[in-house]
């Protein structure tokens, strides 16, 4: 049986000026998603029996609230702006509602308005609890409290943490993909990559290691070795991209009895291969990037019609392009760190071997656009299945 709460009351005056209403809507077993009138209000936290609070907020609630008794409270500090980094909060916010609500308490999740920030967390969770697509876990929400809208990059992002199985993977292509684009963002303000994003710059795949990726990539005038298969960012072609588009794949609804969004998302995966196969032109030739002077989309970080992890991305997958190979950033690559766009060269024999764009991009010659892009160029790069025992780097 559905239970739904709904309190309309005018703001107590601990909110200063400000002329704001309680909202709060029940939206499951023991969570509540409202507004910061809400968390403010004392006689309402007492009849809604409230023992937890999330503030997803740009300021953490006052400290006259905070010092209350029989209260644990949470705070992550995020802005209600596309490029924000939700993602990374969703594993630890969704642990403090569990285990609130395992402990027979009920949680109140707010943010400013109770419509965005909060919203999209409470998805997440609702996600993650009932194994459900972001589309189905949205319609849940919305039907418990009708004015909810996460911004579209809270969207995005919702849908990426849906297709990795509730979890971060820092290894998933998709997610590296995302990390970079805010890297990029972060780097266009201050000139330089912050410190929170270093581990983004992997380490030279040519400096000798243990256990190497038998697959690698060198240059090919001498040979020096400038990429591994773990290095690679793979993308479908455009064409392929329109032909999901025309036929409408895309993960089936999840519901609470069906496949998990993981297994939506191997289901799409699978047919994109079917497809890719009738589609790719595996011998065509390769051609020059041309840089792409668009402005820069919203910050998503992940399209669902380009849908490639590290299970289909091996060189024997034939939906993957390879016209040009996009690779993560690396410690050879100079200017990386604090210089929008610029070209790649060859660590020992300085040859031009491609180039990289923080902040435009650029379009591979399958017509299919990769922003942040680090490439290498074939023409320049060849692939190779051999690791040699010893590796000599200058």
């Amino acid at each position: 049986m559905e239970k739904k709460v709904e309190v309309e009351v005018h703001a107590s005056s601990s909110l200063d000026d400000e002329n704001l209403d309680i909202s709060v809507d029940l939206i499951d077993d023991g969570l509540y998603l409202g507004n910061l009138a809400c968390a403010h209000d004392h006689k309402t936290l007492e009849k809604l029996k409230i023992t937890h609070i999330l503030t997803i907020d740009l300021v953490p609630l006052p400290r006259t609230i905070l010092d209350r008794p029989n209260l644990t409270f949470k705070y992550v500090k995020l802005a209600d702006v596309p490029r924000e980094d939700l993602i990374s909060h969703l594993p630890e916010c969704n642990d403090f509602l569990k285990q609130a609500i395992c402990d027979n308490g009920s949680v109140l999740v707010h943010c400013y308005f109770g419509v965005s920030r909060s919203a999209a967390v409470v998805i997440g969770y609702i996600m993650e609890k009932y194994s459900l697509c972001y589309e189905d876990a949205f319609a849940l929400v919305k039907s418990k409290r009708r004015f909810i809208g996460p911004n579209i990059g809270f969207v995005a992002q919702l849908k990426l943490f849906g297709h990795m199985g509730y979890k971060i993977n820092k290894d998933d292509p998709r997610f590296k993909q995302f990390r970079l684009k805010m890297a990029g963002q972060k780097l266009k303000q201050i000139k330089i990559l912050p410190q929170l994003f270093a581990d983004l710059v992997k380490p030279d795949p040519g400096i000798i290691h243990e256990r190497p990726d038998p697959i690698v990539y060198r240059c090919k005038k001498c040979r020096r070795i400038v990429a591994s298969q773990n290095n690679i960012i793979p993308h479908i072609p455009k064409q392929v991209k329109i032909e999901l588009a025309k036929k409408g794949i895309r993960p089936p609804p999840s519901k609470l009895t069906g496949l998990t969004c993981a297994e939506n998302g191997q289901l799409l995966i699978d047919k994109l291969k079917s497809l890719a196969c009738q589609i790719i032109n595996e011998d065509a030739g390769a051609s020059t990037v041309e840089e792409d002077g668009a402005s820069p989309q919203v910050l998503d970080g992940y399209n669902e019609q380009n849908m490639v992890d590290s299970s289909i991305a091996g060189r024997d997958c034939p939906e993957v392009c390879r016209l040009m190979w996009f690779v993560e950033p690396m410690s050879w690559m100079e200017d990386v760190t604090h210089a929008p766009h610029g070209k790649l060269h060859c660590p020992k024999c300085r040859n031009k071997i491609g180039s990289f764009s923080w902040l435009m991009g650029c379009k591979c010659p399958c017509g299919q656009k990769v922003a942040p892009a680090f490439y290498l160029v074939p023409s320049k790069v060849e692939w190779s299945n051999i690791v040699q025992n010893v590796q000599i780097t200058v």
